[in-house]
C-alpha cells in the first residue's frame, strides 16, 4: 500500500478555482486507472474518512482543504485478496444453506429465524463485494470477463428478494425451496465464476487480458509518502 499527500493549495492552483473534492476523488481514481492502482481509504485535513462519508466529503470545495491524503493498493492485489476470501467461504455457505433449507422442511422456522437472517444477510453482502470487483476490473475487461456480470447481478437480486419476501410471509415451504433450489444455485454459480475470474487474475485464462488506459489527470505536487 502506497500514500500519497498534495496540499490545499496546490490543488487550488492546479484546478485555476475553486472545486468540490468529489471532482478531486473523481479525476485521483482515473489517474490512477492507468497504473491498476485503487484509492482504499482519503485523508482530509488529517482527518480519516471511511468510504460511507466520501459522499458527504464531497460536497466539501477545496478552499476549505489544507491538505488531502490517499492510500492507493494494485487493483490486482485487491482483487486477488476478495476473490480467495470469497472461495473459501462459499462451499461453507452452500452447505449452510442445504442444512437450513432440511431443517426448515422437517421443523418450520422455529428457532431458525436468526441463521436466516445472517444467511440473508451473507449472500447480500456476497453480491455487494463480487459488484465492486466490476469497478476495479475496468471496461475494457469486463467485455471479455468470464463472466455475464449482468445476468449474475439479476438473479442474485431476484433470489434474496424471493428469500426475504417468503421470510416476512412466514412461508416456510416456499422459503425451504428458494434456499435448496435458487439460493444454492446462485451462490454454486458465484463459486464457479470467481473461480474463472481467479484464473483469469493468474494468467491462467486464455481469453484478452486486463489492459488500462489512462482516463484522468495526473494530480501536480501530489507527494509519495513513507509506508
Amino acid at each position: 500500500m502506497e500514500r500519497f499527500k498534495v496540499s490545499g493549495a496546490e490543488l487550488r492552483n492546479f484546478y485555476n478555482g475553486n472545486v468540490d473534492l468529489s471532482r478531486v476523488f473523481n479525476d485521483i481514481e482515473n489517474d490512477l486507472r492507468s497504473t491498476n492502482q485503487v484509492v482504499c481509504r482519503y485523508v482530509v485535513n488529517g482527518l480519516e474518512i471511511s468510504e460511507a462519508d466520501e459522499a458527504k466529503f464531497g460536497t466539501v470545495s477545496l478552499d476549505q482543504v489544507e491538505t488531502l491524503e490517499y492510500l492507493t493498493e494494485n487493483s490486482r492485489d485487491l482483487m486477488g485478496a476478495v476473490l480467495r476470501g470469497w472461495l473459501e467461504a462459499l462451499p461453507e455457505l452452500i452447505q449452510r444453506t442445504e442444512n437450513l433449507s432440511q431443517r426448515m422442511r422437517a421443523q418450520g422456522l422455529s428457532g431458525l429465524l436468526k441463521s436466516i437472517h445472517d444467511l440473508v444477510q451473507n449472500c447480500e453482502f456476497l453480491i455487494d463485494s463480487v459488484m465492486s470487483l466490476k469497478e476495479l476490473m475496468g471496461d475494457q475487461y469486463l467485455v471479455a470477463s468470464p463472466v455475464d456480470w449482468m445476468k449474475a447481478e439479476g438473479e442474485s437480486k431476484k433470489t434474496v428478494l424471493e428469500a426475504l419476501r417468503a421470510l416476512e410471509n412466514k412461508d416456510f415451504v416456499l422459503l425451504a425451496d428458494v434456499l435448496e433450489y435458487d439460493l444454492n444455485n446462485v451462490l454454486q454459480m458465484w463459486f464457479e465464476h470467481l473461480q474463472a475470474l481467479e484464473k483469469s487474475l493468474n494468467g491462467e485464462y486464455t481469453g484478452p487480458t486486463i489492459e488500462s488506459s489512462k482516463n484522468g489527470p495526473d494530480l501536480v505536487g501530489r507527494k509519495r509518502l513513507a509506508n
